[in-house]
C-alpha cells in the first residue's frame, strides 16, 4: 500500500512539474497606452519575461497591432475585442474557446479572464536550409537552434553539365550537425550562373548515361563527407522534363536506399496534378513513393520582383495540403514555412522588393513606429514605412500569429514535418511556439 501511495505521489510530482514546464502561448495584440510594464502588470508577470520571450530589450517602445508572446494560459480581454477575434488569434474555434471557458454567451468585457486552451502536443521531423557560415559561427548557429531540429539543409551544391558536383565549402557544417544530434542533408540545386536554370536540369538527368553519373557523383559526395542524405531542390523544372525527374528521383532513392541514405526533394505548391500547369513538371504522386519526405515550398506567392503582399498567405496554403495529402503519405509530407520577410517600395519608379530576417523586420516597425496590421484571411502580419527619402514601403513577414496557425495547419493535416527556409532569419517567438506545439524527433 506505502508502495502505491508512493508511487502516486511521485506521479503526481512528475505531472506538477510537467504542466509548469510550458512554453508561452497566449498572444497579446498591443493597444494604445500598452507599454511592457503595463502589460507585465496586467498578466502578473515580469518585464523581463515579456522582453526576453520577444526579442525585445526593455526599454523597447511598443507599437499598435504588435504580437506578443506572453507566458501562461490566461488571456486578459482587451477593450474593443470580441470572441471570434481571440479564438482566432489563437488558431481556435470560437465555439471552442466559448466552452472551454464555460461561457453561456460571446459577450465580453475588458479586463475578463479567459483561459487560453493549448493543443496536444505532436511528433515532428523538422529540417530547415542552413546557408554554412565560418565554422565558429556554424557551432553558434547550429547549438543555437538544435532543440528545434532535426535535419540540417546545407545549402548548396550544384552540378555541372557533365553531372559533376561543385563543392561548397561548408566549414564543417555536417560534422558540427552529427556532433549535435542532427542529421546532415546536402542540398542540391540547379542553380547556374542563370540562377535556377531548367535547362541544366534537363541536361542532367534526361539523358540516361549522364543521368547515371550524376546519381553516382551524389553517392560519392554523401559517402565521403559523411551525409545522412540529400535534399534534391530542382527548381522551374518545365513540363516536358516530368517523366525525367520521376526517373531520376526513383533511380536516386534505389541507389541511396541501398547504403540507408534519405532522399528529399523540395516541391512547388500545387492544388491538383498539374495544377497549375507551369508546375507540370512536378509529379506529387510519383515523387511520393520515391522520396523519403516531400518539402512543401508553400511560401513565396508574393516575391520581391511582383506586387506586395503575404508571402505564405493561409487561404491558398490550405488547398495545397488538401490536394498533397490525398496523393502523398502525410508521414512524408513537409510544411514549408518562410522565416523572412519582404519590404517592397510601393511608390516611386524603382517598386522592386528585398528580403531580410523576420527580426530586422520587427525592428524596423518599432523604429519607424509603424502600426502592424493583420490580415484575418492570409493569416499574415504587414505595416507601412516612409525611408529617408520619402518612399512608401509596405513590410509582410510571421509574427507569432501567423506561426501558430501554420503549425496548427501540420496538426489538422497530420503532416510528418516541417521546414523553413532558412535558419538564422527567424525570431525568438519561432522557437518559443515550436516546442510548445510539438515534440521534435
Amino acid at each position: 500500500m506505502f508502495k502505491r501511495i508512493s508511487m502516486f505521489l511521485i506521479f503526481l510530482a512528475f505531472t506538477f512539474t510537467f504542466s509548469k514546464a510550458v512554453f508561452a502561448q497566449v498572444i497579446h495584440e498591443t493597444k494604445s497606452g500598452d507599454t511592457l510594464n503595463k502589460i507585465a502588470v496586467q498578466y502578473n508577470t515580469k518585464i523581463d519575461t515579456i522582453a526576453n520571450l520577444n526579442g525585445l530589450n526593455k526599454g523597447h517602445q511598443l507599437v499598435l497591432g504588435q504580437a506578443l508572446l506572453i507566458p501562461g494560459s490566461s488571456y486578459i480581454v482587451q477593450p474593443g475585442e470580441s470572441l471570434f477575434i481571440i479564438a482566432n488569434r489563437h488558431a481556435i474555434s470560437t465555439k471552442f474557446l466559448m466552452n472551454y471557458n464555460n461561457l453561456k454567451t460571446s459577450r465580453i468585457i475588458p479586463g475578463q479572464e479567459l483561459s487560453i486552451p493549448r493543443s496536444s502536443k505532436k511528433n515532428v521531423w523538422t529540417g530547415t536550409y542552413y546557408i554554412p557560415k565560418a565554422k565558429e559561427t556554424n557551432t553558434w548557429m547550429i547549438d543555437k537552434y538544435k532543440r528545434t531540429l532535426t535535419g540540417l539543409f546545407i545549402f548548396d551544391y550544384r552540378p555541372n553539365e557533365k553531372g559533376q558536383l561543385i563543392k561548397v565549402n561548408e566549414n564543417e557544417a555536417h560534422k558540427i550537425a552529427w556532433k549535435s544530434d542532427l542529421y546532415p542533408y546536402a542540398t542540391i540545386t540547379n542553380v547556374s550562373n542563370k540562377g535556377f536554370d531548367p535547362d541544366l536540369v534537363h541536361k542532367v538527368i534526361s539523358e540516361p548515361g549522364l543521368r547515371k553519373v550524376f546519381i553516382s557523383n551524389i553517392y560519392s559526395l554523401l559517402d565521403s563527407q559523411d551525409y545522412q542524405g540529400v535534399v534534391i531542390d530542382f527548381e522551374m523544372v518545365r513540363p516536358q522534363d516530368r517523366e525525367n525527374l520521376n526517373q531520376f528521383i526513383q533511380q536516386l532513392a534505389a541507389k541511396l536506399h541501398q547504403f540507408k541514405m534519405h532522399v528529399l526533394i523540395a516541391l512547388p505548391p500545387m492544388t491538383g496534378d498539374k495544377v497549375p500547369q507551369y508546375y507540370s513538371g512536378y509529379d506529387y504522386q510519383t515523387l511520393g513513393k520515391y522520396a523519403d519526405k516531400l518539402f512543401l515550398m508553400t511560401y513565396n506567392w508574393h516575391w520581391p520582383g511582383g506586387p506586395s503582399g503575404p508571402i505564405a498567405p493561409i487561404n491558398e496554403i490550405r488547398p495545397v495540403l488538401k490536394y498533397a495529402v490525398t496523393v502523398v503519405p502525410r508521414s512524408k509530407l513537409m510544411l514549408g514555412i518562410p522565416q523572412y520577410a519582404y519590404d517592397w517600395t510601393i511608390t516611386g519608379e524603382n517598386r522592386k522588393g528585398v528580403s531580410y530576417s523576420t527580426q530586422v523586420a520587427i525592428n524596423r516597425y518599432i523604429n519607424h513606429e509603424s502600426q502592424v496590421f493583420y490580415d484575418e484571411k492570409a493569416a499574415s502580419p504587414w505595416f507601412r514605412y516612409k525611408d529617408e527619402n520619402g518612399k512608401l514601403h509596405e513590410v509582410w513577414f510571421e509574427d507569432p500569429r501567423s506561426l501558430l496557425a501554420k503549425f496548427r495547419l501540420v496538426k489538422e493535416y497530420g503532416l510528418g514535418g516541417m521546414g523553413c527556409w532558412h535558419l538564422g532569419t527567424s525570431m525568438p517567438q519561432t522557437e518559443e511556439i515550436l516546442l510548445s506545439e510539438f515534440f521534435v524527433q
